[in-house]
């Protein structure tokens, strides 16, 4: 083996372990996230995904915690009574106080319709609700739209975040190491772009 081959294989020893390191973090950081008492905040936003994920948003509204609430990433087929009646709300708070963004198809167009309700609404903090697994990456995008906007993170348990041993599952795991990767993606194209911020306004 040449000394260029054994470099090429140290360097990519060396990135795969720093792979396992940061997932194995990364991991750990998802099982402990868990939702505290909801600090109030001008608007609610839930990333759509599980019907969990609307439950508790929708709980968060009418307990108080927001005066508004985004569903982002609505299927354009669902319609304002369908969701109100799978979720048995009232007509007067999907009325009032509920906004359908029907735009986003992925977690960036989540975090670009988000940034577009609450400038809007000049809202200055937002409670985020979604997965476990999907917070840390969500965070990252809503943060890249809403510099100055206060994010609350809401996660909502799910069998990938369970303690009960199911996330060993390997479909689970497959999605589970998929978001850790766009994670990864996210969060250095968010250090590029802090490095240079004209990119991130090109």
């Amino acid at each position: 083996m040449t000394a260029l081959s054994k470099g090429i294989v140290t360097v990519g020893g060396l990135l795969v372990c720093l792979w396992f390191g940061g997932f194995l973090t990364y991991f750990h950081d998802i099982q402990q996230l868990a939702p505290a008492s909801p600090e109030k905040a001008g608007g609610i936003v839930i990333l759509t995904g599980s019907p969990a994920r609307l439950n508790t948003g929708f709980d968060l509204l009418t307990k108080g915690a927001g005066s508004r609430l985004l569903v982002s990433g609505v299927n354009s087929k669902v319609t304002r009574e369908t969701l109100r009646q799978a979720l048995g709300q009232s007509s007067n708070l999907m009325d009032c106080c509920v906004d359908l963004g029907r735009v986003a198809q992925n977690t960036v167009g989540n975090a670009e319709e988000a940034a577009r309700w609450a400038e809007t609404h000049n809202f200055k903090s937002l409670i985020i609700v979604t997965s476990a697994y999907h917070m840390p990456r969500s965070l990252v995008e809503l943060k890249r739209q809403l510099p100055n906007t206060k994010l609350i993170a809401y996660p909502v348990k799910s069998i990938l975040s369970d303690t009960n041993g199911e996330w060993l599952n390997a479909k689970s795991l497959v999605v589970v190491i998929g978001e850790y990767n766009k994670y990864l993606f996210s969060l250095v194209r968010s250090r590029l772009e802090a490095r240079d911020p004209k990119e991130s306004n090109a």
